[in-house]
């Protein structure tokens, strides 16, 4: 079965912000009737991008490792939701190796110019951003740079990055009006990702 909807949970803590946020997102599109899966990718093996070059040479990846299946995840899903605390201004770590490790998808199109993903499939992109502090100018600029390079990676059209600060103080379950604008912005992207059926 095709998953429709890729979720990638960029943070290591479990029972958290970004953890329920995910949550939610999976109960709402499952009452959608639209197929997702959560990857909370810090319990998954995916070693870093060594810039070996073997990529550029075959357009995939010499790492057989947990990230290895979702490059074919990435070509048939509809829509790829990631949700990632602000490190440093930027994604995790972890986050940023799973982008890294998109190169793979970028050498196939760039490089050799024989893409390994159907660049012609219309697919619909979300970027949930979630920072402990209060706002400052910066905080979500770092993350939000590499998501536009990784959604582009994976052919996905990025129409939804969605900021959440001040989590150190109030968390996500009792942020009423996130979680007010979480849902509106969900149900608009659910009816983006049935209009390409």
């Amino acid at each position: 079965m095709n998953i429709d909807i890729l979720i990638i949970n960029g943070s290591p803590r479990k029972n958290k912000n970004c953890f329920k946020i995910s949550e939610e997102i999976t109960n709402i599109l499952n009452q959608n009737n639209i197929s997702n899966k959560i990857f909370n990718i810090y319990d998954m093996n995916i070693e870093y991008c060594t810039a070996c070059g073997f990529c550029e040479q075959t357009g995939f990846c010499k790492f057989k490792d947990d990230m290895a299946p979702m490059y074919e995840m990435f070509d048939k899903a509809k829509g790829v939701i990631v949700i990632s605390p602000v490190n440093f201004d930027s994604v995790t770590a972890k986050l940023k190796t799973l982008v890294d490790r998109t190169q793979a998808i970028y050498a196939s199109k760039y490089i050799l110019k024989k893409p390994s993903i159907d660049r012609n499939k219309k697919r619909i992109g979300m970027y949930i951003a979630v920072g402990g502090s209060t706002s400052y100018e910066t905080q979500f600029m770092g993350g939000q740079i590499v998501m536009d390079f990784f959604f582009k990676s994976v052919n996905n059209k990025l129409k939804y990055n969605i900021y959440l600060n001040n989590t150190d103080k109030l968390e996500y379950e009792e942020n009423t009006s996130f979680k007010e604008k979480l849902k509106e912005n969900l149900n608009n992207y659910i009816m983006d990702i049935k209009e390409l059926d």
